[in-house]
């Protein structure tokens, strides 16, 4: 048979499972699992890759083995449940590759009744655009931090969750409040609202996340429109610096949380209600972000991650 036959696609998820089952050992039911299909599906992909030629002796995919290679690595290093490296060679395009890997990952998992919570960022944008059209039944797309209005176009989490709602055809649920108020009495107020209580408790029904990984330079900028300097407001132990963000919350370089008395005024999920969230996807880039995108792996913010080659061969 001939593997022009096969589209890209096909040819992309014939070549990981034959990696599992060849190079890795994984058996039929554990890959099943991973790839969230069934056995019976697993095994007439594996005799497809003998018909196709994918798999002869070894499998028939160098580039596509690195990255393999690499993903399986980073998996066993981070503890985590599952990771897609992209081939990235062009900075100015990294934001729509991971997005666009981000939203064929979200697509593979996404199933009848699910829940899924989104945060901000550029990265985060290029997915909504990017976003596969996949039909399921009953799937909700909720917003779980605050917006503002100095956000660039379509990077606020109000616009992600729009957008992606219509590329899923899910319901969208908003969270009506900014990021960030003037005092902790305002939030307790907002908070008491019948409107923020029904969108809280969607938030606390999540069962994938998808997130950026925001690096210590980035963190300042998102709260500076309303006069707080986040990092006057950080209390850092002995030992301890700020490595990155997840959500709005901030942890040091070994994935610790840093204490932070701007919190009782951020609206976001809180941290106890993200950590409970089953499947929690970071999609961050580049080098430079590399401390941040550690930590959050050591610190559980995230358990999937999408990024580029050069950070993942960094992070291994």
């Amino acid at each position: 048979m001939n593997i022009n036959q096969l589209t890209d696609a096909q040819i992309s998820e014939y070549t990981r499972v034959a990696y599992y089952y060849y190079k890795e050992g994984s058996t039929q039911e554990q890959i099943a699992k991973r790839m969230n299909m069934s056995r019976q599906r697993v095994n007439r992909i594996l005799s497809a890759c003998i018909e196709y030629g994918i798999v002869q002796i070894t499998i028939n995919a160098n580039s596509k083995s690195r990255l393999l290679e690499l993903e399986s690595g980073l998996k066993e290093k981070y503890g985590l449940l599952d990771i897609r490296i992209v081939d990235n060679v062009n900075e100015t395009d990294i934001f729509l590759d991971l997005g666009n890997a981000a939203g064929e990952y979200l697509a593979t998992i996404l199933r009848d009744g699910d829940v899924v919570g989104f945060t901000r960022g550029s990265t985060l944008a290029a997915m909504a655009a990017q976003m596969p059209v996949v039909h399921r039944k009953n799937v909700t797309v909720v917003q779980m931090i605050g917006s503002r209005n100095q956000d660039p176009q379509n990077t606020a989490a109000d616009e992600i969750v729009h957008n992606i709602s219509n590329r899923l055809g899910a319901k969208a649920v908003m969270l009506f409040a900014p990021i960030i108020v003037s005092d902790a009495g305002l939030k307790a107020s907002l908070q008491k609202e019948p409107a923020f209580q029904d969108t809280y408790q969607v938030i606390q029904s999540c069962n994938i996340a998808v997130v950026g990984i925001g690096s210590h330079d980035s963190i300042d900028p998102h709260y500076a429109f309303v006069g707080v300097d986040i990092h006057k407001n950080i209390r850092l132990k002995e030992g301890q610096r700020v490595a990155g963000e997840v959500s709005t919350h901030i942890f040091d370089q070994n994935g610790a949380q840093v204490e932070n008395t701007s919190r009782e005024r951020i609206i976001a999920v809180e941290l106890e209600h993200y950590m409970k969230i089953p499947v929690r996807i970071g999609v961050a880039g580049l080098p430079e972000k590399s401390e941040a995108i550690r930590a959050a792996m050591l610190g559980k913010y995230v358990n999937v991650l999408v990024t580029d080659t050069a950070t993942a061969e960094s992070l291994l």
